[in-house]
């Protein structure tokens, strides 16, 4: 029988929009590592220009097994070295002849000469399946971080597709920055490498800020960074076997930040018919988690959370994620959190991860 090779999703983080915040770079160098979930023998990237007002220029790409790159293959697009991403468009790289393991390391260089504004922007906070580092010097290479605490970004580049004989499922990070920020999902990654490998590949297209109910406000230029509603960002159809959710803390938290949100408070109800419109409405199944608490949130969001979470903990496909992590008081742990009672750490998303497994499982998700 023959075997039916296709291109498969290997590892992705799409870009956020930072059209409000873009980076002018007089030159660039990066260094993305990732880790695909598939085995194969061909690889393509695929470059990202959706946000920018002109097109991008990169002299040089290369993909590396090694992080120095001694040993470099040099990445094409319709057979030239430079690489030119058209404004508002995507593009998939010629296909490179490579054998790649899944779990294994792949690095790519990318260096552009000339000065350029970036605004197709991704980042990450945890390093294990996903890690970058960039310069402003052309002939420059880059050394990766290992700092939980610290942003990592990258520009133009969304992931790595493989020339395979499988065909995995696709699971889909999504929501906000608890999923963004790469803990949770680099540790429910791992575990489907182990349990799971070349069954299961890992799309992340989650934008820190984002609120499920309403688009970003347009009142402050970082905000502006948060992009559409959740509820808008439907995976298309038969694009994704799952989507994995942490959302609604921004509708609690933004309308004291901004004016514009201030006009948007949110009530239990409005809140509840958000999560019940996405787990039904969506072109996949999806499981999402209970809110997470927060430090700094005022008194009647506050109220709002735990009148939402009361009635989310008894539906099929929410995940109590929030129970898992709070102490007496109903705070986050300080052993599962980076300091500032918001955003979980790596042990804060390894506790999540196990038991979202078992939950994934236990309802036959996978």
């Amino acid at each position: 029988m023959k075997v039916m090779i296709s291109w498969q999703l290997g590892i992705m983080q799409t870009c956020d929009n930072f059209a409000t915040m873009p980076f002018r770079l007089e030159q660039l160098a990066q260094v993305v590592a990732y880790t695909p979930f598939l085995s194969g023998n061909k690889v393509r990237l695929v470059l990202s220009n959706l946000y920018g007002e002109a097109d991008l220029y990169f002299d040089e790409i290369y993909l590396s097994k090694e992080e120095k790159f001694h040993v470099k293959h040099q990445v094409t697009y319709l057979k030239q070295k430079q690489v030119v991403i058209r404004r508002g468009h995507k593009l998939q790289t010629d296909p490179l002849t490579l054998k790649v393991q899944a779990g294994e390391k792949l690095y790519v260089w990318m260096k552009a000469s000339r000065k350029q504004t970036y605004a197709d922007v991704a980042s990450t906070y945890a390093t294990d399946l996903i890690n970058a580092s960039y310069g402003q010097k052309f002939d420059y290479c880059p050394s990766l971080r290992v700092n939980e605490y610290q942003r990592k970004s990258w520009f133009s580049l969304e992931g790595i597709l493989v020339w395979t004989k499988h065909k995995p499922k696709v699971v889909e990070f999504a929501g906000d920055s608890l999923m963004e920020m790469g803990f949770v999902s680099q540790a429910l990654g791992k575990l489907f490498l182990e349990e799971y490998p070349q069954q299961v590949t890992y799309l992340n297209t989650a934008v820190s800020g984002s609120r499920l109910l309403y688009d970003c406000p347009t009142d402050s230029l970082l905000l502006a960074t948060y992009g559409q509603s959740l509820l808008k960002r439907k995976p298309k159809p038969n694009s994704v076997a799952l989507s994995i959710c942490f959302c609604g803390g921004n509708d609690l938290l933004l309308p004291a930040y901004s004016s514009q949100a201030s006009k948007q408070v949110v009530t239990p109800a409005e809140l509840v018919a958000g999560f019940r419109e996405l787990l039904t409405s969506w072109p996949n199944p999806v499981v999402s988690s209970t809110i997470l608490p927060a430090k700094k949130i005022q008194a009647q969001s506050e109220a709002t959370r735990l009148a939402v979470n009361q009635e989310l903990s008894s539906w099929s496909q929410i995940f109590d994620g929030a129970k898992l992590l709070v102490d007496g008081q109903g705070k986050l742990k300080p052993t599962y959190q980076l300091g500032d009672g918001l955003h979980i750490n790596q042990a804060g998303g390894n506790l999540l991860a196990q038991q979202l497994l078992a939950f994934l499982k236990t309802n036959s998700l996978l």
